[in-house]
């Protein structure tokens, strides 16, 4: 279409000019004119190509290029210029109705643009018919009178349609949003001028004194229409621009509503680059939803590995007292009973290897229950985390304070945690620190079970430095917890745990 209207503009331009019966401002305005249509169009189309606009407002172009054919003296160029002698009026009509978006939205716009087309065109082809033009190949009947009165009921239609046009875009330009209004103000301000002149002209009559003088506002107003869809492109353009800088610093619901904002011009470059944000963001959404989810299996298989490992724990607890223990016992009673018999009988090297084997098993027997128990004892399963933390702080060497009566029954879980806590801590106080002083504090809170142990010792503790620490953090952050170690020389070291309540 662009080419077809450039050629049409060059052999408008020669034909007028070949005419001689224009004045130098007509032809200079309408061949600018044309042309800036055309180049509108281009800018729009490539702009956003399924926008319908563009190639609207080059066919305005191209439309009122093909009107000067009337001045051709070929006859059937002739007279298809005199079918076309208005052939703009309904294009330009049905363009100002369908910008920016391309398209009749309203019942009222699509009355007025079909109207428009069939007045102009059904006026025309009676012109024809009437017209006493020697080369138009299409008269039947020429009659000066009738063709006089098909042009003066085209004047008046048109000028009722003109009106029509600047009602509906002035009514789209105050009940429209701010985007809308910027978009509309120079097209309806042009608008308003060209058709308040052309109406007021049409209305008055060719023969009129100041039908001329009103025909020239209206050349002129013409001729800055296209500059008008322009800048409205342009202003459409920079806007876009900063929907895009206002969509990469907003949420969601921004990009929803600026994507669905169609009040304004949505070019290929800026729908582009709104649609590359908006994959952004929904792939950064994604992304976290499935790291969430990721979390939350961990999370879960984490607390299935130590709730594994606290039966485990159980289990081997069960089997050394069930087994082990039992029968290392029994052979202690064994050996006493045999001592007690045979005491006589035997000689003192054999009664003192018989005495070492007694006390030998016995002491394993020992360190047996003391595995046992620092797996997991007993009491912790049967009376709760207090009553086992007092039993393990009274084996304790040291001065301790608990604080922690009023602590409920947890879960198994959690109860072990915290209690290997303490057990932990107490133990590293004893063996590295040469604390003389333990302070352990256990209360339920509202982000969960905090468990604070502190002592006076030296202060070397390193969450990093051993397996003690880091493995029982690792257990703590199973349970969803957090485990933190306070350490300064010379001031002590405190550590503490919180677990939530339902890990």
């Amino acid at each position: 279409m662009l080419i077809a209207g450039i050629v049409m503009g060059v052999v408008a331009s020669t034909l007028k000019i070949a005419d001689g019966t224009h004045t130098v401002l007509d032809t200079t305005l309408s061949t600018t004119t044309g042309f800036l249509f055309l180049l509108a169009g281009a800018v729009a189309h490539v702009r956003r190509a399924s926008n319908p606009i563009g190639p609207l407002i080059a066919l305005a172009g191209l439309a009122l290029f093909a009107e000067d054919l009337q001045f051709a003296e070929e006859p059937l160029a002739h007279t298809v210029g005199l079918a076309l002698t208005a052939a703009s009026s309904p294009v330009i009509a049905h363009l100002v109705l369908a910008f920016p978006h391309g398209r009749l939205r309203s019942r009222w716009e699509r009355v007025l643009a079909f109207s428009a087309y069939a007045v102009v065109f059904g006026a025309a082809v009676l012109g024809l018919l009437v017209n006493d033009d020697p080369e138009n190949l299409a008269a039947v009947a020429a009659s000066p009178e009738a063709e006089q009165l098909v042009k003066r009921l085209l004047e008046l239609v048109g000028a009722l349609i003109g009106g029509g046009v600047v009602v509906v875009l002035l009514y789209r330009w105050l009940a429209g949003r701010l985007p809308q209004r910027r978009l509309l103000s120079p097209v309806l301000a042009v608008a308003v001028a060209g058709a308040v002149s052309t109406t007021v002209g049409s209305a008055l009559g060719s023969g009129h004194p100041f039908s001329e003088p009103l025909l020239d506002v209206y050349r002129i107003s013409f001729c800055l229409w296209p500059l008008t869809f322009l800048i409205g492109v342009l202003r459409a353009r920079v806007g876009n621009a900063e929907m895009i800088r206002l969509l990469l610093e907003r949420d969601g619901s921004g990009l929803a509503a600026l994507v669905q904002d169609d009040e304004v011009w949505k070019d290929s470059r800026s729908i582009d680059a709104l649609n590359a944000a908006a994959g952004l963001v929904l792939d950064n959404q994604r992304l976290a939803a499935e790291l969430e989810e990721r979390l939350v299996e961990v999370q879960a298989s984490r607390a299935r590995i130590v709730a594994a490992a606290d039966d485990e724990r159980r289990r081997v607890e069960r089997d050394l007292h069930d087994g082990a223990q039992q029968r290392l016992v029994s052979v202690v009673l064994l050996l006493r009973m045999a001592e007690r018999r045979l005491g006589s009988d035997l000689t003192p090297a054999v009664a003192a290897l018989l005495r070492s084997t007694t006390d030998e098993l016995q002491a394993t027997v020992t360190e047996l229950r003391e595995l046992a128990r620092g797996l997991r004892p007993a009491i912790l399963t049967e009376a709760g985390l207090i009553p086992a933390v007092r039993s393990l702080l009274a084996r304790v060497p040291l001065a301790v304070d608990l604080a922690g009566a009023d602590v409920p029954r947890l879960s198994g879980a959690v109860e072990a945690t915290a209690y290997f806590v303490v057990s932990e801590a107490v133990t590293n106080a004893l063996k590295h620190a040469r604390a003389g002083e333990v302070r352990v504090r256990i209360d339920v809170e509202p982000d969960g079970l905090r468990v604070d142990v502190h002592d006076d010792g030296t202060g070397t503790a390193d969450i990093d430095g051993g397996s003690g620490l880091h493995g029982l953090r690792d257990r703590v952050r199973a349970l969803g917890g957090e485990l933190t170690v306070t350490s300064e020389p010379g001031s002590g070291t405190t550590i503490s745990a919180v677990i939530p309540l339902d890990g």
